[in-house]
């Protein structure tokens, strides 16, 4: 009984988790999200917000085929307006390390931690990103504010990928709006 009991508990799927970020959400900013651990089937809902949200991360996870990790804008009611992501002034996520902040605003594979891994299976929609440009700057991992973006960066920069979908997402004032 006890190793039927193990079986089913190995074989049953993890639950999928929602993380709500913005005003009147469980999570006020982005860098609240558990970037490191997310899973397949976790979403990620940025809503709408008159203030640009100023804050950068790197993706390097897996979610698996019919069960992405998505990353979706919850445009403001009436307007249909999308939810700003400004490299001006941005700050890192806490908890995150990686190689190339300045390649970008969001940055998909390659970092320290979260580990290094191929990230797949992934949505990004429904945003604008902007300010990715060496007119900008923001803090990086390690604290250090001040540090300018590259004359190449973009809104979302991919290191690299399987199986992306980026749907809906506008892109201005980038030097790249999406880089692959």
């Amino acid at each position: 009984m006890r190793l039927f009991l193990l079986a089913f508990l190995l074989a049953s799927p993890l639950a999928a988790a929602t993380y709500n970020v913005g005003p009147g959400q469980p999570l006020s900013t982005i860098g609240a999200v558990p970037w490191a651990t997310l899973g397949p089937g976790d979403i990620v809902r940025i809503h709408y917000r008159a203030t640009p949200y100023a804050e950068k991360w790197v993706l390097c996870r897996q979610g698996a085929s019919g069960n992405p990790i998505t990353i979706q804008g919850v445009p403001e009611a009436g307007t249909g307006n999308l939810p700003v992501i400004t490299g001006a002034n941005a700050i890192t996520a806490p908890g995150l390390n990686y190689w190339g902040e300045n390649r970008g605003v969001l940055k998909i594979g390659g970092a320290n931690t979260p580990a290094d891994t191929m990230p797949q299976w992934i949505v990004v929609e429904n945003l604008e990103f902007r300010s990715a440009h060496p007119n900008y700057t923001f803090t990086d991992d390690t604290g250090t504010s001040g540090v300018a973006y590259a004359g190449n960066a973009a809104g979302i920069f991919v290191e690299k990928v399987k199986h992306l979908i980026v749907r809906n997402c506008t892109f201005t004032d980038c030097g790249n709006g999406f880089f692959v």
